[in-house]
């Protein structure tokens, strides 16, 4: 008859072989450049409008509308406008059933760090006063499109912040500035990579990792992946680190930027490049509209796009394109 410190020795062993046997799968997340179309461009500015209302509601909130000038308010909306946003969605298994949690993220810093660099919020937290005139930092280069380091005051502020979005579910989470772990597999180690370390699609691999370990989500899944620019070679490398180390296979699709080197040439990559260029559009458009000195109001309270209608909207851009005929 087996005591009870054997049987729970028994099972401590079963899960250990239950564990190395579930990465024992090398993953492998490709990342491809994706051609575009309403159903990507519309899910990816489905998100980005929810990251600029968040912004609307911190203005609205702590009464900002009324500083800075011309100059530091159009700054701010290439900020809101041109950060990276990414939503990846993450499948898989427990106990025989398929569950799915989806991140959102955006790149760069916490709101308040950037309300702060534009001279529209004090040290201290507080609005400061307007001036008048358009002299200030210009609009024609923006936080959110530039490598950016993370500070312990960032990963704070931001963590704050999670009451401006959408309330975190089980199924969907956006995803807040999180510090790497020194013995994580997303870290960032070296000058290139600690640059990159509030990239959207770094923030996601380090929160999947966290998931992970804290027994959220299963290892050995799924992914599939939106990101609005080119995945740089950082991030790149972190996917790679993430599949192999997690066992997790699938693809990731980016758009690429007009400018953007992506060793391709071909119609795939044009047609990339233009819905680019419409989804930048659509979301300067956004911001010009409700980020107005004096005038920003508080958004509708809004939602992050469901995955059941973003996987309709791929599968009916995937008829539509299976139905045209050759050379079209």
């Amino acid at each position: 008859m087996m005591t009870r410190p054997i049987l729970h020795r028994l099972r401590l062993s079963v899960l250990a072989l239950g564990l190395s046997a579930s990465m024992a799968h090398a993953g492998k997340i490709e990342i491809e450049v994706s051609p575009g179309g309403p159903g990507i461009e519309g899910t990816l500015f489905s998100d980005s409008k929810l990251f600029a209302d968040a912004f609307r509601t911190i203005i609205v909130e702590k009464k900002l509308a009324a500083g800075g000038n011309s100059g530091r308010w159009g700054k701010l909306r290439s900020d809101v406008h041109s950060a990276t946003v990414s939503r990846m969605t993450y499948s898989y298994s427990r106990n025989g059933r398929t569950f799915t949690r989806t991140y959102h993220a955006r790149s760069g810093p916490a709101m308040e760090v950037v309300l702060a660099r534009n001279k529209l919020i004090g040290v201290d937290g507080n609005a400061v006063s307007g001036t008048s005139g358009t002299s200030g930092t210009s609009g024609s280069e923006s936080e959110g499109s530039r490598p950016y380091s993370m500070s312990e005051e960032d990963i704070a502020k931001d963590f704050s912040e999670r009451k401006y979005y959408p309330a975190d579910t089980p199924t969907d989470i956006r995803v807040r500035n999180l510090a790497p772990v020194d013995d994580g597999i997303v870290r960032s180690s070296g000058k290139e990579a600690a640059i990159h370390s509030a990239d959207a699609e770094l923030k996601i691999f380090r929160q999947i990792e966290k998931d992970v370990a804290e027994g959220a989500v299963e290892a050995g899944g799924t992914l599939t992946g939106y990101v609005s620019k080119a995945v740089c070679p950082s991030c790149t490398a972190a996917a790679e680190n993430l599949a192999e180390e997690y066992g997790i296979d699938g693809t990731i699709h980016q758009l690429v930027e007009p400018g953007a080197e992506v060793g391709l040439a071909d119609d795939t990559l044009l047609q990339s490049k233009e819905a680019s260029t419409q989804l930048k559009l659509a979301r300067k458009d956004y911001a010009r509209t409700n980020l107005q000195r004096n005038a920003v109001t508080a958004p509708e309270e809004g939602g992050w796009l469901e995955t059941k209608a973003v996987q309709s909207i791929e599968a009916e851009e995937a008829a539509r394109s299976l139905a045209q005929p050759c050379g079209e």
